[in-house]
């Protein structure tokens, strides 16, 4: 055998084949993986319109029942109603929307927290408004926080103060604002005056209570914010009671709304 020989040419798979007329064409083996791809094809295509009818049509994508945490006064179903998520397909959701759109549906609520997981797994997770003091017009009991911002009394009055709204005062509906003023002069009255946890507004005076030991009305007002002023207020009107009582006079009231000048009405 001689070492320069050509070795036999390699045997190769026939894709095309010549009929008797002269025509080219696939070979059968060819035509089979092309119809296996095709096949192949058509039935991933199936699965994945499937898939999306599932994701698009199935239950299990839509919110029901969304867990509630950091809740303690508002009930759970109130806050799932409020977000209105419930029955919302999953893809559709807009968390921080939602989220946006349950606090501003509930003004108890300083913030709010939204998330979701597949297939529709979801939970809220709130804030709640502290009361800082209630706000009473008649019957109607509305509690306000340390921003100002009045939300629905819920169950028994904390332990707070509470304001009684005299007749023509505007009402306090929940979401609404108190003004910053008032509300600087309540929480400042509350530090500098603990003895004292009832106080009535009026739109001419402003804030007034009673005297703990001679029971008669005591007209402090509304501060502009000044730091210590109802304390000075406060002072003024103990140095004032002092006196009254060591000379024996019971006044209907003492006037302290301005420091520099207090009086009193018999």
């Amino acid at each position: 055998m001689s070492l320069w020989r050509k070795p036999p040419a390699r045997r190769r798979k026939k894709i095309f084949m010549t009929t008797a007329t002269g025509e080219t064409r696939l070979t059968p083996a060819v035509l089979d993986a092309a119809m296996s791809a095709r096949a192949l094809s058509v039935a991933i295509l199936f699965l994945a319109v499937l898939a999306a009818l599932e994701l698009a049509l199935g239950e299990a994508f839509y919110i029901y029942n969304p867990a509630v945490t950091g809740n303690q006064r508002v009930p759970a179903n109130e806050i799932v109603a409020a977000s209105q998520i419930e029955t919302l397909h999953v893809l559709w959701l807009q968390p921080e929307r939602a989220a946006k759109t349950l606090v501003n549906n509930m003004p108890g609520l300083r913030a709010a927290f939204i998330w979701c997981g597949l297939p529709a797994e979801c939970a809220i997770q709130v804030l709640e408004r502290e009361p800082a003091f209630e706000w009473r017009q008649g019957q109607t009991r509305t509690w306000v926080d340390a921003e100002g911002v009045a939300f629905p009394a819920r169950s028994q009055t904390p332990d707070i103060p509470v304001i009684e709204a005299a007749p023509g005062v505007p009402a306090l509906l929940p979401g609404h604002q108190v003004d910053r003023a008032l509300v600087d002069t309540l929480l400042e009255l509350v530090r500098v005056l603990p003895e004292a946890r009832s106080f009535r507004y009026t739109t001419e005076r402003g804030v007034e209570f009673n005297d703990p030991q001679g029971n008669w009305l005591v007209y402090v007002g509304v501060g502009r914010s000044e730091p210590g002023e109802m304390a000075a207020r406060v002072a003024m009107w103990k140095a004032v009671a002092a006196n009254l009582a060591s000379r024996n006079v019971r006044p209907k009231f003492v006037d302290v709304r301005y420091p520099q000048a207090p009086y009193y009405g018999k």
